[in-house]
């Protein structure tokens, strides 16, 4: 029973969040272009209705959260945010697993879609898949700091997650790091509504593409994606917030607040982490221009925007990327494999794991052709202890456990190899477009594939262990 407070606790602010940051604006919009949505002012009151009742009794209980509760709490969370989320698709016509396949989509900032034609829906729903995205990524924040820190030995397990960054990049209170980030967050939106306005964009799809471009979340307005504007212009815009929102947030933040680069250039995981866009760029630019038959021009455009979406783990596009010709999108879904920094908003294994699997292997290397020499792992100049890279294997065997087997369920319904492949890994990896017959959207997936795709989006977005550990006995028993 104390468990189950602790839980409607919790939503009380995440349900005043959600209906005040996601709700509330298309809800507005809908009034002003007079179409107003009976679902959405439900959805609305009811948020505010609940946060108002939790305000006025749970909210000056003292509750101790144990790990259990971080975790049952944070995966309850996202599951029942994400149900909620899917009334007003329902209410748009579309069945229950598209409707919350679409919300899962946007909230773990994926970007998959099952929607053939977006220029049916109404602009405040548009606008309200866009906001998914940008709460998605923000709430990301909201509930690893909020719930995990909180708990016993927690601060450990965000640090093995972040890299060092929940405890070098901020304050090392909770509250005063969770605003510094939200803050953050707010004023790179901003920045990015004002680039794309300049750059051409009006102010509605500057807004909403702003909300899908800082979360590394893919939604558009458009069928066509940004291929919409041909704008290189935009597409430069975007390139630039993609890279940034991909980049760790405790990076940027230590820059600006301390006035200097050198955080920048003495971290190990961004150095990686720009080399391998620069020559996948550099591949795929190549690869267009000599292979597939595309101008000089074409091919860095396409090269450059495309390559970095994906790497990214965005998943904007301008062309659907079975266009591209298979070399150039297989070889960046492998790439996207690696995903974003760590304290970013970006999916993937994280490019610090990759970092570190190469050091050991290197590290194993040298013991070798040196049996008596003495090597040590480091990142960022400092030893890497043998605990955390036992668990960073671990979670990358993991990972390819879980994708082998929600792939297998593609294949099992009938799903050509190469489609669930890209799938499957548009999924687990937060990505969003996928190859052959997901190459433009995932409406061809039977119920059974879309579920399916649902829980790897969210696998994706907890890392693995936060949703793994609720299956295992001992952790219930403990």
């Amino acid at each position: 029973m104390i468990s189950l407070f602790k839980l409607l606790r919790f939503l009380g602010p995440t349900l005043l969040f959600f209906g005040t940051f996601v709700v509330l604006p298309p809800l507005a919009l809908s009034y002003f272009n007079n179409i107003p949505d009976a679902q959405l002012l439900n959805i609305y009151l009811g948020c505010i209705a609940y946060s108002i009742v939790i305000f006025f009794t749970l909210r000056q209980r003292k509750f101790s959260y144990s790990p259990k509760d971080g975790f049952v709490i944070t995966f309850l969370t996202w599951v029942m945010i994400s149900l909620l989320a899917s009334l007003p698709f329902q209410n748009a016509n579309m069945v229950f697993y598209d409707a919350l396949f679409e919300a899962v989509s946007g909230l773990t900032t994926t970007g998959s879609t099952v929607i053939k034609d977006l220029s049916l829906f109404p602009d405040h729903i548009l606008l309200y898949r866009q906001l998914l995205q940008w709460a998605g990524g923000v709430g990301l924040v909201i509930v690893v700091l909020a719930i995990i820190p909180a708990v016993s030995g927690g601060m450990k397990v965000l640090q093995a997650e972040t890299s060092g960054f929940a405890d070098k990049s901020f304050s090392p209170r909770l509250r005063e790091t969770a605003r510094s980030l939200l803050k953050f967050y707010a004023l790179i939106t901003i920045a990015c509504v004002f680039s794309y306005w300049l750059a051409g964009m009006t102010w509605f799809e500057a807004f909403s593409h702003s909300f899908s471009t800082v979360s590394i979340g893919g939604f558009s307005i458009y069928n066509e994606n940004f291929g919409y504007f041909n704008n290189p212009a935009i597409e430069f815009v975007a390139v630039f917030f993609m890279v940034m929102s991909a980049t760790n947030f405790g990076l940027h933040f230590l820059s600006f607040t301390k006035r200097s680069l050198k955080y920048y250039l003495s971290n190990d995981e961004l150095k990686l982490f720009l080399s391998t866009i620069l020559i996948i760029v550099l591949i795929s630019t190549l690869t267009l221009y000599i292979k597939e038959g595309f101008t000089i021009d074409e091919s860095i455009r396409y090269g450059f925007f495309q390559t970095i979406s994906i790497v990214t783990t965005t998943g904007f596009t301008i062309e659907p990327l079975s266009a591209l010709g298979g070399s150039v999108g297989f070889l960046i879904f492998i790439v996207a494999f690696i995903g974003a920094c760590s304290g970013s908003v970006g999916g993937g294994i994280k490019v610090w794991r990759i970092l570190l699997l190469f050091k050991v292997g290197f590290s194993n290397i040298t013991k070798i052709m040196h049996p008596s020499a003495i090597s040590s792992v480091k990142l960022n100049g400092e030893k890497i202890a043998s605990s955390q890279i036992e668990a960073v294997f671990s979670f990358v065997a993991i990972y390819i456990s879980f994708f082998l087997l929600f792939m297998f369920v593609l294949i099992f319904q009938n799903v050509d190899f190469y489609s669930a492949f890209s799938g499957t890994a548009a999924a687990i990896n937060n990505l969003g477009p996928g190859l052959g017959d997901f190459s433009e959207n995932y409406s061809t997936l039977s119920d059974v594939g879309k579920f399916t795709l649902t829980m790897a989006m969210i696998v994706g977005r907890l890392e693995l262990f936060g949703v793994l550990i609720l299956f295992v006995p001992s952790f219930w028993r403990s």
